[in-house]
């Protein structure tokens, strides 16, 4: 079993927000915190986001209880409807945004929950919805068969190597199918391969 992590146990302590499939969620909120803890000081990533992508993940898909097809809208309406504990009406929209865009379209101007952020927390919403995006994508089967990661960097590119029993080809389409945002936000190419487990 995993240790408790502070930044999931805080997103749990703020509210209690029911999800289709709370082990895909939790697992997606373990893989996108190994990726920021990984990248946070290469990519000067703001600690403060830390807590931020773990919510976001833990509750990136609650709108499927809406709308399949358009639940990350749902999930963004969701989560701007109820109190959170211990994060302020500012981190809230962060949140949100970050959970509405871990699928589908990325954050544009065009959108208004995106908007109404100042620059510099967009910034933060285009960074951690990058990683939530590629996080998600590393459990899209909902089977967890990606069980860790490691993340190697070089100047123009990231290696994201994915833990695995057996090779974990829907994951390693989908995560590499959406690390567009990332290599827009970062300026790195995404590659994702296997390593299999010992």
């Amino acid at each position: 079993m995993r240790d408790t992590d502070l930044s999931i146990e805080r997103a749990r302590a703020a509210a209690s927000i029911e999800t289709p499939d709370p082990d895909h969620a939790e697992h997606v909120a373990f893989l996108a915190l190994r990726l920021f803890d990984q990248l946070r000081e290469p990519l000067a990533l703001p600690p403060e986001g830390r807590d931020l992508l773990a919510a976001a993940a833990l509750w990136h898909d609650c709108g499927q209880f809406r709308s399949l097809t358009d639940h990350h809208r749902h999930s963004f309406d969701r989560i701007m409807a109820l109190p959170l504990r211990g994060f302020d009406r500012a981190q809230q929209l962060m949140i949100a945004t970050i959970a509405r865009y871990h699928r589908a379209a990325e954050p544009s101007l065009a959108h208004p929950q995106f908007k109404r952020l100042p620059p510099r927390e967009r910034h933060l919403v285009e960074q951690l919805a990058a990683l939530l995006r590629i996080a998600e994508g590393l459990d899209a089967s909902h089977q967890r068969c990606v069980r860790d990661l490691t993340v190697d960097l070089t100047d123009d590119s990231v290696t994201i190597s994915v833990q695995s029993e057996i090779y974990p080809t829907l994951e390693i389409e989908k995560a590499q199918a959406r690390s567009g945002l990332f290599r827009k936000v970062f300026g790195k190419q995404v590659i994702v391969r296997w390593a299999r487990l010992p």
